[in-house]
């Protein structure tokens, strides 16, 4: 009778354990497809970034300069109508020591960005590939939708009903001050992580209103390597993929009364397989997101564009210290 009572006990506890992790998989995936559907409002984020590299056999000069990227970190604020077609984005991203605030603005077809270091505007508009007469019905996106949608249902269907974990509720104090939510725990091994990747590559890959936006502007904007290939860089990273280790990746959640996720955080380390000289030997990165202002109307402040505040894409180099084409050049 003592055992037939254990084993009946412990069939209990069986039972009740994956009927709460199916609970758990099952309300993380509808507030993540409720948040998707978010059509307006505000998004705050703090990232970190922390990468070792391997410094044998490099020189002191070498090693100095290599240490204005062990730590890169960065800010953002982001208020978006996306039926209005419009948002601003207020960024800092600060390495080295080295701090920049960039600002980019969407107001319907034109695009724009304030440069740091210079603060003058630079219109994008025409470094993007023409707008087809089916996206501008929408926002104007470097991703086309279908991939963006293909990779996020990935995601939800790479996780099973013991990597996710609901806990208790909680108060947050946010932008729209103290809301009672409920803790979502996601842990995910080496294998998961790559297998997303992978597909994540793939699709990208496929993606044709990507690879034309990439083609276009390095004809236009790089003046080495024209013939870089967006798919040839993505090939690339997938083969490089088993060059890393997935040490460790938590993200974790926190879903609010309504059913929308007001709070992400993601934190994953990475061990580098790699005895080059100057190559990362690992890297951990942190990314706090906070959503608020929900579906409410936003107020935008768009800055009007003049002669005199703004700047073209062929004058840009004359005006900043660096610029992007140096990222493309072997001989630096």
């Amino acid at each position: 009778m003592k055992k037939l009572a254990v084993a009946i006990l412990a069939l209990l506890m069986a039972a009740v354990l994956i009927g709460c992790s199916l609970d758990s998989l099952e309300g993380y995936k509808k507030a993540a497809e409720k948040t998707e559907q978010i059509k307006k409002g505000r998004t705050d984020g703090e990232f970190l970034l922390v990468m070792d590299f391997n410094t044998e056999g490099m020189t002191e000069e070498q090693i100095r300069e290599l240490n204005y990227f062990k730590n890169i970190k960065g800010s953002f604020n982001t208020a978006y109508d996306d039926e209005q077609k419009k948002e601003v984005f207020r960024n800092y991203l600060s390495f080295g020591g080295i701090g920049f605030d960039y600002d980019l603005f969407i107001n319907g077809e034109e695009i724009f960005v304030k440069l740091p270091v210079i603060g003058k505007y630079m219109r994008i508009d025409d470094i993007q590939a023409p707008i087809t007469k089916d996206q501008k019905k929408g926002k104007a996106e470097l991703i086309d939708p279908e991939t963006k949608d293909a990779i996020n249902d990935k995601w939800l269907k790479l996780l099973h009903k013991e990597d996710i974990f609901k806990g208790s509720s909680t108060v947050l104090t946010t932008p729209d001050g103290e809301v009672k939510a409920t803790e979502y725990t996601i842990r995910l091994n080496d294998e998961q992580i790559k297998s997303l990747a992978e597909y994540s590559i793939d699709m990208l890959s496929r993606d044709e209103k990507l690879e034309e936006r990439f083609g276009k502007y390095i004809r236009e904007n790089v003046k080495h390597h024209k013939d870089v290939s967006l798919k040839k860089l993505l090939s690339d990273m997938k083969e490089n993929i088993n060059k890393y280790t997935v040490e460790s990746f938590g993200y974790t959640a926190y879903v609010d009364i309504d059913g929308y996720i007001v709070n992400e955080i993601v934190e994953i380390t990475l061990k580098v397989n790699s005895t080059e000289a100057a190559a990362m030997n690992g890297l951990s990165y942190k990314l706090d997101i906070k959503n608020w202002d929900i579906n409410k109307a936003q107020k935008f402040d768009f800055p009007e564009l003049t002669d005199e505040n703004t700047v073209d894409i062929d004058s840009i180099n004359q005006s900043m210290p660096f610029n992007i084409e140096v990222l493309f050049n072997d001989e630096n």
